[in-house]
């Protein structure tokens, strides 16, 4: 799949009439983009070949900035080639492992380590924009969303503008889970920052949770150094409430467009499951102090 896409792709960054596409593997993960490792005239690389939803829920010209700003500082890998029209990128190619397997102390120790090293950094990205991200993806499929989802998305509306409004803001990666970690011996890196932004450092600790929301709050406690206390584990959870309204919107979206006959991937479902999961977090949220 996209073989003559990823060639033509190598053909304008190589500055060549022709290359060899020696070797190409999908990545796990990506709902609005297709991530290969791929080796071209002997040289490994990453590619990622945006569908053509990708820009409606990706700004091609913040993440191209974004990873410009990351650059200097050896956070994620080396970005070769950026196209701003179609989202192609071209990367450098880490050798490891996505953090697929079961999780030891040493990988929420060495994510921990990556997130801290991200949010401590002096600089000033785009904001993440919930509201108005939210609003954007809305737009698509507003005749399809009902009244629970209204109920959960005014509930953290309300949160947002009251108990959270003076969070602390850093640079963060925006969608920092297990698919987006690389692990080689002791290093961590991450990947595919499409969805950075200015945001709540907790917000990339509720991300960490995509598979199993328990690895968020066990990152949590590597995270701080400590046991984490119930109001910042209310922060976790206000913050993935967030997350899986807004992936019960895409996803959604991706069904009504035909997608789930198309990758034969149940897009309704997975819709449906983070609505569900957003009810559940509402209820806890709501049991937990705010100090």
């Amino acid at each position: 799949m996209h073989k003559d896409k990823i060639i033509n792709a190598f053909k304008i960054y190589l500055n060549k009439d022709e290359v060899n596409l020696e070797y190409q593997e999908r990545f796990l993960g990506g709902m609005s983009n297709y991530t290969y490792h791929v080796k071209v005239n002997g040289k490994d690389y990453v590619i990622r070949i945006a569908n053509k939803e990708g820009k409606v829920f990706v700004d091609y010209a913040t993440e191209k900035l974004h990873l410009f700003l990351l650059e200097p500082f050896n956070i994620t890998s080396k970005t070769l080639f950026y196209d701003t029209d179609t989202g192609i990128k071209i990367s450098e190619y880490i050798p490891g492992d996505n953090l697929t397997a079961t999780l030891s102390a040493e990988d929420y120790a060495g994510v921990a380590r990556a997130l801290h090293k991200l949010h401590d950094l002096n600089i000033e990205g785009v904001d993440y924009g919930q509201i108005d991200r939210l609003a954007r993806y809305e737009s698509l499929v507003e005749k399809h969303l009902t009244p629970e989802y209204f109920e959960l998305k005014a509930f953290w509306m309300n949160e947002n503008s009251t108990t959270y409004k003076d969070a602390d803001i850093v640079f963060t990666h925006g969608d920092a889970q297990r698919t987006n970690i690389v692990k080689n011996g002791d290093s961590y890196t991450l990947v595919d920052f499409e969805f950075a932004g200015m945001n709540d450092r907790y917000f990339d600790i509720a991300s960490f949770g995509n598979i199993n929301f328990s690895d968020s709050l066990n990152l949590l406690d590597y995270y701080l150094g400590r046991k984490a206390l119930p109001h910042e584990v209310r922060r976790v959870k206000f913050h993935r409430l967030f997350q899986v309204l807004q992936w019960h919107v895409v996803a959604l979206q991706k069904h009504l467009n035909g997608q789930s006959e198309k990758l034969l991937i149940d897009f309704k479902k997975y819709s449906d499951n983070y609505l569900a999961f957003a009810a559940y977090l509402a209820t806890k949220i709501k049991a937990l102090p705010i100090k």
